[in-house]
């Protein structure tokens, strides 16, 4: 089988050939390797590749296989990780020269439980550097290319991430999550990614951004894909104090359900302020497209108001950018010129933000989240687009939007994921459709707070009832 060909199968495509001896997880790391060393060159989705180990890891894994130690769907199964997580004795930059020789001791949780799942780590990801930004334009390791056109992002802050599941470089990969980073990379690069509910997955060994706004969660080729690395990573962590204790459901056995669950029962909101607000011609014909599906499943679809929203986005910002500064102070006192410039002058805005009005941001943020528990008594799910606009080109500096020149580095005009973040509920993008210019469109669906299964339920059937076979599309 030709490398292209294999890597592009999804870890439930994989599975079972795994298990059945079919292919080995030697044989399979081994494209992987073969895989990005074709890809790299041009998409610079990774800044450490880990072949040796990876290698040595797979042929434990082929091993055990053999022996009748299948450990489930992961098993022998590569990934990527963000360069976010810790890894112990490989290094972990953070995409900065901050941290450019920072070897941790230690695995971050989601690495290590996924160890122990038999998932082999095989490179860790570029990114926007020390997550904060929306395009991966890196100033140290280089920008990130979107598989799909070489010349445009692939959207951040996990870029890498993205681009590498897109390019079929790993299987899957870990991201994180401040106000959009798994999902808008998954958006513009035509891939699937879940922020799961805040505190549902450890975040121990993860570099922080933002500490009450960061997720970690999965980008994979399917809803299905998702289900099974989140079922992985998921649950209480006793050294992540923000984890939680709620039980954690079987996720694929809940996609199980949607062979005979269709959307009959199932209330869909609509919220149009901010989530339609500015949106590229092309996204919003998707997204109403997707909606009408929906519809034909047997949805009921209302419209919702959330008059909190815009303040939502203000407020999101705000706490971003103080917390940011608390983690960097030090740093930019002591090494205030190895930071990249477009990063150093954000996160230099956040010494001047008062106590007060950090304190005022999140009790609103408590207030508004009594707002958001409301509106999910009427619904079940929400649907909007994961981002504004579609991949735009690396370093250009404006594009045209409703006949106005903006600034497509604004999050306010590319994303529409913060308030994911802000109230902390599940959700993910799914690919719903390609522009006239032949990128992609991502789909975000969010649910209510643990409640991570339906909203991959949601995702599985609409993908089962879209089913796109674009790879042929892809630049690589």
């Amino acid at each position: 089988m030709e490398v292209v060909e294999l890597m592009r199968k999804s870890i439930q495509q994989l599975a079972p050939l795994i298990r059945k001896k079919e292919i080995s997880p030697v044989e399979l790391v081994k494209q992987c390797l073969q895989r990005i060393e074709e890809t790299e060159p041009s998409i610079n989705a990774y800044i450490t590749v880990m072949g040796d180990k990876a290698m040595d890891d797979a042929a434990i894994a082929e091993q055990e296989i053999m022996n009748g130690g299948y450990k489930g769907a992961l098993h022998g199964i590569p990934y990527s990780a963000k360069d976010l997580f810790a890894t112990r004795g490989v290094k972990t930059t953070a995409g900065s020269r901050i941290l450019a020789d920072y070897v941790p001791e230690y695995d971050a949780t989601a690495v290590r439980r996924l160890a122990d799942a038999g998932a082999i780590l095989v490179g860790k990801n570029n990114l926007h550097e020390f997550a904060f930004g929306g395009t991966n334009e890196n100033e140290h390791f280089g920008p990130t290319r979107n598989p799909w056109n070489l010349n445009m992002i692939p959207g951040g802050s996990s870029g890498g991430s993205g681009a590498s599941v897109a390019a079929s470089s790993s299987i899957f990969s870990l991201g994180t999550d401040t106000g959009g980073s798994i999902r808008m990379p998954a958006a513009l690069c035509g891939v699937v990614g879940i922020k799961a509910t805040y505190g549902r997955v450890s975040r121990r060994g993860v570099l922080p951004l933002s500490s009450s706004l960061d997720h970690a969660g999965p980008l994979t080729k399917s809803a299905w894909d998702a289900a099974a690395v989140l079922q992985v990573i998921a649950g209480r962590d006793p050294n992540d104090a923000s984890s939680s204790d709620r039980e954690v459901p079987d996720y694929l056995d809940a996609l199980s359900e949607t062979d005979t669950f269709p959307m009959k029962g199932t209330t869909i909101g609509i919220c149009k302020e901010y989530y339609f607000d500015g949106l590229d011609a092309d996204i919003e014909q998707a997204i109403r497209q997707s909606i009408r599906l929906f519809e034909e499943l047997g949805a009921t679809i209302v419209e919702v108001s959330v008059p909190s929203l815009a303040e939502t986005v203000r407020l999101q910002g705000l706490i971003t950018v103080a917390e940011a500064y608390a983690y960097h102070s030090g740093y930019l006192k002591e090494r205030h010129a190895e930071y990249g410039s477009n990063i150093r002058t954000r996160l230099e805005m956040g010494q001047y933000i008062p106590a007060w009005a950090y304190v005022e941001a999140q009790r609103l943020r408590q207030q508004y989240k009594r707002e958001w528990a409301a509106v999910y008594k009427r619904i079940d799910l929400m649907l909007a687009p994961t981002t504004a606009i579609p991949a735009f080109a690396i370093g250009g500096e404006t594009i045209t939007l409703g006949g106005k020149d903006v600034n497509p580095r604004d999050l306010g005009v590319l994303g529409r994921t913060s308030p994911g973040n802000f109230n902390g509920y599940p959700s993910i993008s799914v690919p719903c459709g390609f522009t006239s210019a032949g990128l992609p469109i991502g789909l975000q669906i969010q649910g209510r707070p643990f409640e991570e299964a339906a909203v991959l339920q949601a995702a599985h059937v609409y993908e089962q009832a879209s089913i796109q076979a674009a790879t042929s599309k892809l630049a690589v």
